[in-house]
């Protein structure tokens, strides 16, 4: 059951969001935004100055009435972590109160690794990142390979890591550190990376695809992320390719490392040391190679569009080093496979984020948790 404090507490937990957002400035935008009385909105942001997390600072003047004291978080507050991993390497990120990235740290991680392995680097890199920081930890974010139960912080199931089954990660987080951990899988906090980070900040409707060891796909809808009944929302390269029962996964044939294969022609060789710099170099192919990876990607993004409708598509991934005639490309050749996407076209462009974009989105995961009520 609701307690009134907690009721106030998700508000003023709401106010936070949208200052750091950037979509509210002043307290009669934040009373519009949030359908509340002004007088209301006045109290919560009277508390949140007074506990130290907001202030107000300088006037915004408007074309009309009186000018507007503009909200402003404080950045000392106290500070965010985020930690992503997956393929072969680790990173992590820390945030100020106000959403501003103060450190990112990446480290390669040997193959085989185990749980327990993991967790004990996990907190490396986190102690690490922790160094210099200013004022209290108010969260950790984690981004996990393959299904993960965010609710309990469990890791249910990954594809890539065989060893990570019911693996109680938050649990084991926040007896180390002292402080709420909240785990997601690792395209779901990529995900939101684009919605605090990249171009998907003015979105509420938008699908991250991802293409690096597998693929898959993040979902926002009416600005929320989608992460589905059974914390497999966008799991779509677990289906058979081609999908009339074909003996590879989506997997297999759309990673990042498989169409360099395809486009470089070097199918038996393996990985590049750098696959983002040797896709960068084969943006310019042309012929049956692009041809058919083009037409791979048209045909499942189109059959995506045609069950999300969603607005835009972020290309990421070391697939983004392709650039904007990939996209340009997937696009046209959708519309040619499927007809009806005329009238609901793909939107895809590369992103413009770079490869901490797991790592911010795990670190952003912990900020839209924080609630002042576990401050007291």
């Amino acid at each position: 059951m609701r307690t009134f404090k907690s009721t106030q507490q998700d508000m003023q937990a709401r106010i936070v969001r949208e200052v750091r957002s950037g979509r509210a400035k002043s307290r009669g935008v934040l009373a519009e935004l949030l359908e509340i009385a002004p007088s209301t909105m006045g109290i919560h942001v009277d508390e949140l100055a007074r506990r130290g997390f907001l202030i107000e600072s300088g006037l915004e003047r408007g074309s009309t009435g009186r000018p507007k004291k503009l909200l402003e978080l404080v950045s000392e507050a106290g500070w965010f972590a985020g930690v992503e991993f997956t393929g072969g390497r680790l990173q992590a990120a820390r945030l100020d109160f106000a959403g501003k990235v103060e450190k990112s740290l990446q480290q390669p991680i040997p193959p085989q690794i185990t749980a327990a392995q993991m967790i004990n680097q996990i907190e490396a890199i986190l102690r690490e990142v922790q160094a210099g920081a200013a004022g209290p930890c108010f969260g950790i974010g984690v981004g996990a390979p393959g299904l993960v139960d965010a609710a309990e912080g469990l890791v249910v199931y990954s594809q890539f890591q065989p060893d990570w089954q019911q693996v109680p990660l938050a649990q084991e987080l926040q007896r180390r550190f002292a402080t709420r951990v909240t785990v997601e899988n690792n395209l779901h906090v990529i995900t939101l990376a684009e919605r605090w980070f990249g171009d998907g900040r003015d979105e509420d409707d938008f699908v991250v695809v991802r293409a690096r060891l597998g693929f898959g796909i993040g979902i926002v809808k009416g600005g929320r992320l989608l992460p589905g009944a059974h914390h497999a929302s966008g799991e779509v390269g677990m289906l058979p390719w081609p999908l009339e029962g074909g003996r590879q996964q989506v997997h297999e044939a759309f990673s990042a490392l498989s169409v360099w294969r395809k486009l470089s022609g070097k199918r038996a060789d393996k990985a590049p040391e750098d696959l983002r710099v040797a896709l960068a170099a084969l943006a310019e192919t042309r012929g049956e190679a692009w041809d058919a990876v083009v037409t791979d990607y048209a045909r499942l993004l189109g059959i995506t569009q045609l069950i999300l409708d969603a607005r835009r598509y972020f290309l990421h991934g070391s697939l983004a080093a392709l650039g904007t005639r990939f996209c340009d490309d997937i696009m046209r050749r959708s519309q040619e496979l499927v007809p009806a996407l005329r009238h609901s076209p793909i939107q895809l462009v590369p992103t413009t984020l770079g490869k901490d974009a797991g790592a911010l989105g795990a670190a952003s995961l912990a900020m839209e948790a924080w609630n002042p009520l576990e401050q007291d």
